[in-house]
């Protein structure tokens, strides 16, 4: 379950201006970006303070365009502090964030033999969300889902996490009907 964390982004002057450290909810913000906090993903192990986070930025010049696209830490107790992965997450999870297009990026999310897909787009109003493909509990794929949360679930062994087992995800499909079932995972090769 060894996996390095490598992070590969579409090289953006905006995304200097946002800290890659341990940053505070009013520095999410600088000049010419706008923040959008897009998914939260609370997790069943580990530290509960801490939740992973999607967040996404937007050009005050051009709402419509991403200027980056960000998976880090929240700290629920400190005011939603962010702060960028620590070492010891990184022997266990694997992103990549790719930029299709000024509004689109797709993050694939790997960790445990398993990729976890989505894609950060700019709505209409300016607006980033971030969709996934789900299947619901009765067996059936609802595609390109709105992600409204998340729970990440860990595989245990007597009671011990020792992988993941699955990414629960709430959305609201293309009709506006609320959706809950697991992010569509792909199984990977060792």
């Amino acid at each position: 379950m060894s996996v390095l964390l490598a992070i590969a982004l579409t090289t953006s002057t905006f995304a200097a201006s946002v800290p890659n450290a341990q940053t505070s909810c009013d520095a999410l913000s600088p000049d010419g970006l706008e923040h959008h906090e897009t998914l939260r993903i609370d997790r069943d192990f580990g530290k509960p303070e801490f939740d992973l986070v999607v967040d996404a930025w937007t050009k005050t010049a051009a709402p419509g365009e991403l200027a980056d696209v960000r998976v880090w830490w929240v700290k629920t107790t400190a005011a939603d502090q962010r702060s960028p992965m620590s070492t010891r997450a990184k022997k266990y999870v694997e992103i990549e964030m790719f930029e299709n297009e000024a509004d689109a990026w797709t993050i694939e999310l790997r960790g445990d033999r398993k990729e976890f897909r989505f894609e950060v787009e700019v709505d209409a109003r300016g607006r980033a969300q971030v969709f996934t493909d789900i299947v619901t509990a009765e067996g059936r794929t609802v595609r390109h889902c709105r992600a409204t949360t998340g729970n990440l679930r860990a595989r245990r062994l007597l009671g011990i996490p020792i992988g993941i087992d699955s990414l629960s995800v709430e959305c609201v499909d293309d009709r506006g009907r609320d959706q809950r079932g697991h992010a569509v995972v792909r199984k990977l090769r060792r």
